[in-house]
């Protein structure tokens, strides 16, 4: 097995993704981190994994904030104007 692809204890991979391990554990518990646990004792990551966490929420620039929201403007349908 490649050094690389060694898998991470929760201090590791608390490290690597540059949070607390309790926090970790909050994000296993929740489903939002993967982990492994061969023979029910630690708990393992995959470096993988940790990088799909890290990398999966992505943020748009402004440039693709901007466009989203002239597209969302254009497909909105102009409100009627009520007479007084």
């Amino acid at each position: 097995m490649n050094e690389t692809q060694k898998p991470l204890n929760v201090q590791q991979a608390a490290e690597f993704l540059g949070l607390k391990p309790s926090y970790i554990y909050n994000l296993i518990f929740y489903g939002k981190l993967t982990a492994y646990r061969p023979g029910g004792k630690k708990l393992l990551f995959k470096i993988s994994d940790l990088e799909k966490y890290a990398y999966g929420n992505k943020v748009g620039g402004h440039a693709e904030r901007a466009e989203t929201i002239l597209n969302a403007a254009q497909k909105r349908k102009p409100r009627r104007k009520v007479k007084a």
